[in-house]
């Protein structure tokens, strides 16, 4: 009997997976701009292998990575936060930072970043604290680095939330102003954000 036949044992359950995490080694070389939920999940698995020393323990619960319970896991803490991927992995920092010395044991499960109370007490006390309020609407003024983009980039004064939603629905969106809206979501700006306006 062939040893193919026999079927070889491996720490990865199918070639989607060894794909998906080919991809990992990633996020050394690429701009945190540029992450994909890949990246980002490489990103939490190497702050729980310096955290704890050894790696973390996927589920496999699918045979395809972009739908296993840590992609959901990921998906929902999107949801939840912000799309920006600079925004997630500054979470996940924190996370590893704040909430993981707390616990009362090791943590095995991605979940616990994707916790309601802990997102909520995130973007309250760190995300946007400092902001005189947290209530974005159309006369809301753009932060200074945000009109500084936009006039340097797309040479548009642009100075409310409101303004910048309106010029962000043009049809087709002028290379400018997509320039310019990457690089302030480079710089921290959550684009979901102008969906919200009201």
């Amino acid at each position: 009997m062939k040893k193919d036949e026999l079927g070889e044992l491996s720490n990865i359950p199918n070639e989607k997976y060894a794909k998906f995490f080919s991809k990992f080694n990633e996020i050394d070389t690429l701009d945190v701009a540029q992450w994909k939920l890949a990246h980002l999940l490489s990103y939490f698995c190497r702050k729980y292998q310096d955290t704890y020393q050894t790696p973390y323990a996927w589920k496999f619960n699918h045979q395809v990575p972009t739908k296993s319970f840590e992609a959901w896991q990921m998906n929902t803490l999107a949801a939840k936060l912000s799309a920006n991927p600079k925004i997630l992995r500054d979470y996940i920092d924190w996370a590893f930072k704040t909430l993981v010395p707390k616990a009362k044991r090791k943590l095995t499960s991605i979940s616990f970043m994707t916790k309601d109370e802990v997102v909520n007490d995130y973007k309250l006390n760190v995300l946007l604290a400092g902001q005189k309020s947290l209530h974005v609407d159309r006369s809301t003024l753009l932060p200074a680095n945000y009109r500084d983009i936009l006039r340097e980039t797309a040479n548009l004064t642009i100075l409310t939330y409101g303004d910048l939603a309106f010029v962000a629905q043009m049809e087709p969106l002028p290379d400018t102003i997509a320039k310019s809206l990457e690089k302030m979501v480079g710089s921290g700006f959550d684009r979901a954000v102008l969906g919200r306006i009201v």
